[in-house]
């Protein structure tokens, strides 16, 4: 069956399907749908395999209780698999359109005991609903003007719409005025802002620079430490080179070199202390939000100091 992205987000039951292509063309958002399900099937405890490879005998780990979700690119297509081997299997394939997932796509649409959902940009109706959804899970006030303007001027993006919605609700849980909004949340250049933290290995005078240009606001800020955030949990989660560069964004293929060198260097012991950075920086934003440059070019310059270490 079919289910349209930002309602399956929405819903709060356990997923209930062993069968799941996460599809389309907007890969941010796919990334994102695949990391839901995931975190859903780890509340259940079971082994995620990551490793891109569909292996039959595996028998999770001693925390999974036998159950393992494969995380892969494609279904296993081998002739020794048979489709009865795979009935009692949980597969989670996430992939853009192409002709092997249009193929897949077909056959599970058509079954109900298998899962497809596309992942493209906003309409304004879906919008509307992911925004009504978003402001009562997080007691949310708008105006009727502010709703609008969220819903007609806000991105297409989902992951960057939801973004512009976690900074709203940071800036206030009852905005009135869109003059409120315009102040915080609007998203320039963001492609390059999420680029920063891939210049770590330069000089600190680069760095500095760099932040300096692209970091002009509080919402920017934001985009900046949101972006660092995906990037550890990719790190965090990822057991080897490979299911990392396999969990990376594609569109963000020209600095996947350099992300692994930072795979590479970054160990558990560092990403304890980059996490606490993180904390303790989220609280001053909180507290003086009107320090933003100061406090996040200082939050780089130790995560540089951190990660190089």
């Amino acid at each position: 069956m079919k289910i349209k992205p930002e309602v399956f987000l929405s819903s709060n039951k356990n997923i209930i399907f062993n069968k799941i292509l996460v599809t389309g063309s907007d890969e941010p958002f796919i990334s994102y749908v695949k990391n839901f399900i995931i975190e859903d099937f780890k509340k259940r405890d079971f082994f995620i395999d990551v490793s891109n490879n569909y292996n039959g005998g595996s028998i999770g780990n001693l925390f999974s209780a036998n159950k393992t979700l494969f995380v892969l690119s494609n279904f296993p297509t081998n002739k020794e698999i048979t489709p009865e081997e795979l009935d009692d299997k949980s597969i989670l394939v996430a992939s853009p359109n192409g002709k092997k997932t249009n193929l897949i796509k077909t056959k599970l649409s058509k079954d109900g005991g298998s899962l497809v959902i596309e992942c493209y940009s906003l309409n304004r109706s879906s919008k509307e609903n992911t925004l009504k959804n978003y402001i009562k899970i997080n007691n949310l006030t708008l105006s009727n003007d502010v709703f609008w303007y969220v819903v007609d001027n806000f991105d297409n993006n989902y992951v960057i719409f939801i973004k512009q919605l976690e900074m709203l609700s940071l800036f206030n849980s009852d905005v009135k005025l869109i003059s409120d909004i315009e102040k915080i949340t609007f998203v320039d250049n963001k492609i390059e802002i999420n680029k920063i933290f891939f210049n770590i290995f330069k000089e600190n005078k680069i760095l500095t620079n760099t932040f300096n240009k692209s970091i002009s606001s509080l919402s920017d800020f934001y985009i900046f430490l949101n972006s660092i955030k995906t990037y550890l949990e990719i790190i965090k989660n990822s057991g080897d080179r490979d299911a990392a560069l396999y969990n990376f964004p594609r569109y963000l293929f020209a600095e996947k070199d350099v992300f692994l060198i930072i795979y590479k260097k970054t160990n558990k012991d560092k990403l304890i202390k980059i996490y606490r950075n993180l904390s303790r920086v989220e609280l001053l934003i909180r507290q003086s939000s009107e320090l933003y440059s100061i406090i996040g070019l200082r939050f780089f310059l130790n995560l540089k100091k951190i990660i190089t270490s």
